[in-house]
């Protein structure tokens, strides 16, 4: 057997482990509202660091998910665009989910963006450095006709930021714990055709959001604690 074969067959056993698990440990409704309550529009503020929201939204943020998944799949959504000192507008936008157990995880923005008529055109995993550590980010270039959006995002599920196989692992090791794994993703986008220009901008964003919330704030949107 090939080591593609092999990890594949990994692949499916975690799978097949991580649901069987999900019936045998399903936590109920009240480990599940045990979790402390918070609010997005609450937590992120409207201006921080070189940024400020921009109500009137010059570029609308755009959701490629229907308005009943994403009823049915999050708790929290929060959409908005922000503005710097020079005119630079990054577009951010949240998905809180309480519970990561089967229909009702979180879905990653390629297939989202694929679905809603974007081309995916590249796709990167790399590190995001930050004072407070690292973060497993993936990098997306998307386009949908004239529109060019480069975006920047991870998934955090239980207390950490995951990617691929780890997404599942997370979840198995909560739901033998009792817990019920929520999720969230974060995203940040810019329309423009300079990807260099947009991850930096991109990056620097993500930074001062960070500085500019509290440890558990933090903690909820990127999975990092204190440097």
């Amino acid at each position: 057997m090939t080591r593609s074969t092999y990890t594949s067959w990994g692949m499916a056993i975690l799978m097949a482990a991580a649901s069987m698990a999900a019936v045998v440990a399903r936590p109920d409704g009240r480990t599940a509202s045990a979790k402390p309550a918070f609010s997005l529009d609450a937590m992120i503020p409207k201006q921080f660091g070189d940024w400020r929201e921009e109500p009137q939204r010059i570029v609308q943020v755009v959701n490629p998910q229907a308005e009943k998944v994403i009823s049915e799949t999050y708790s929290q959504t929060l959409s908005r665009t922000y503005v710097n000192g020079a005119g630079y507008q990054i577009m951010l936008s949240l998905a809180y989910s309480s519970d990561e157990r089967g229909p009702w995880r979180a879905h990653e923005p390629e297939y989202c963006y694929a679905g809603a008529g974007f081309t995916v055109h590249e796709k990167e995993s790399a590190h995001l450095a930050t004072s407070f550590g690292e973060i497993p980010i993936r990098r997306l270039f998307t386009s949908k006709g004239p529109r060019v959006e480069p975006l920047t995002y991870w998934v955090r599920v239980g207390d950490k930021v995951v990617r691929g196989w780890q997404w599942k692992l997370v979840e198995l090791g909560d739901t033998l714990r009792g817990r019920v794994p929520d999720g969230l993703i974060f995203r940040v986008s810019s329309i423009d055709t300079d990807r260099a220009r947009a991850n930096q901008n991109q990056d620097l964003f993500i930074n001062q959001l960070l500085h500019a919330v509290s440890p558990i704030e933090r903690k909820r949107l990127s999975g990092l604690g204190e440097p």
